[in-house]
């Protein structure tokens, strides 16, 4: 029986210190933490306070140049014929001889064709006949009109008389004259008729088509061919008010230009005339070019419906400056990386717009750094940084 108590005694014992782990144990491990961490803390060193340096952005700049020299106008347009007709004979006949083919070139002058003229000379011989009997019908008439003013002259009684005009012969004088005149102007339209038998090229020409063959009777005013000038070709390009002011009328240089096979053709134009209408499509005015010798290049010639360049050197370009396109802002003003490396704001106006670049005028100056890239947040004063192509 002591043995039993003994052992009950020692488990009551046990189970009481046991309790008391468990519940001392998380106390002891949250008292170590809080020791621990109170250590880190007091170990711990204060960062250093630092001031941020502003760098700014980064941008692209191209420095301004002076624009010299004249406007340089870029335009284009279609080549149309100078002179263009249809031909048509003047008399009518057999065809005897023919030159016409399409494609060729003739010569002002230049005979195209022939028509038998045998017909028309056998006219003009009966036509001589005919002035031939005038002049002695008019000098019979002349010969009476002498004789019948003597017999008046002598006739006794005839003072403060008038003779009539019948009995001297006038009318009938009158008669035969323009008997004459009309025998010989009938003889020259025979001899006319003779040379028109022989087409020839009214300008230098060129052949587009042609229905003409040796036997071919042909008829007056019967269209036969059609002729292209070959002398000369026009261009019709249009232009905008604001490159209209740049062109000078009297004294402006023209370039037509093409590309055949990879080759560049280039002639050299006049500016005849502004016309009196507008482009249907721009609304804008349209300059009329003349092109002398236009079938100078031997492989490729200026021809119509051609489509061409047209490079027009105009007036000269005073107090203007260069800049890219996209330097300008807001069309009025420019950017400017200053000396200090800061933004700098200059109002400028536009003078003209060329193909690659804008000149203006205003607070620019030759040599400043205008920005051509973005600027966020642009402010004049901000800081900023010029960037470079050789940067990593």
């Amino acid at each position: 029986m002591n043995d039993d108590g003994q052992l009950i005694e020692k488990e009551v014992t046990d189970d009481k210190g046991t309790a008391r782990l468990k519940w001392l144990l998380p106390v002891v491990i949250i008292a170590v933490g809080v020791v621990a961490m109170g250590g880190m803390i007091l170990a711990k060193k204060t960062p250093e306070r630092t001031v941020a340096v502003e760098r700014g952005q980064f941008v692209e700049t191209v420095p301004v140049v002076r624009a010299e020299g004249r406007a340089h106008i870029v335009t284009h347009g279609t080549v149309t014929p100078f002179q263009q007709m249809d031909l048509v004979p003047r008399v009518s006949g057999y065809v005897a001889t023919d030159n016409l083919e399409a494609g060729q070139l003739f010569e002002k002058g230049a005979v195209l064709f022939t028509i038998d003229a045998e017909d028309y000379r056998l006219a003009a011989v009966k036509a001589e006949a005919q002035v031939v009997q005038a002049e002695l019908s008019l000098e019979e008439i002349r010969s009476k009109a002498v004789s019948a003013r003597l017999e008046w002259e002598r006739m006794p009684g005839r003072e403060g008389m008038t003779p009539s005009p019948l009995l001297l012969y006038e009318p009938q004088l009158a008669a035969a004259e323009a008997q004459l005149k009309g025998a010989r102007a009938d003889l020259a339209a025979r001899r006319l008729d003779i040379r028109r038998c022989t087409v020839t090229a009214p300008f230098a020409c060129r052949v587009l088509a042609e229905t003409v063959a040796p036997g071919q009777f042909v008829s007056q005013g019967m269209k036969v061919a059609s002729l292209l000038g070959s002398g000369r070709m026009d261009v019709v390009v249009p232009v905008t008010a604001e490159e209209l002011a740049w062109v000078a009328m009297d004294r402006a240089e023209v370039t037509v230009r093409t590309r055949a096979g990879g080759e560049t053709l280039a002639w050299k134009g006049t500016l005849v005339r502004r016309l009196a209408d507008v482009d249907a499509d721009g609304r804008m005015a349209k300059l009329l070019i003349r092109v002398d010798d236009p079938y100078g290049h031997e492989a490729n010639a200026l021809v119509p419906n051609m489509y061409v360049e047209v490079d027009i050197l105009g007036r000269e370009i005073e107090n203007a400056l260069a800049i890219p396109f996209e330097a300008l802002v807001d069309g009025r003003q420019v950017y400017v990386l200053s000396a200090e490396k800061t933004l700098a704001v200059r109002d400028v106006r536009v003078v003209r717009r060329q193909k690659e670049q804008v000149l203006v005028s205003g607070d620019l100056a030759d040599g400043e750094l205008a920005i051509t890239s973005g600027v966020a947040g642009a402010a004049p004063g901000m800081k900023l940084r010029q960037w470079e192509a050789s940067r990593p």
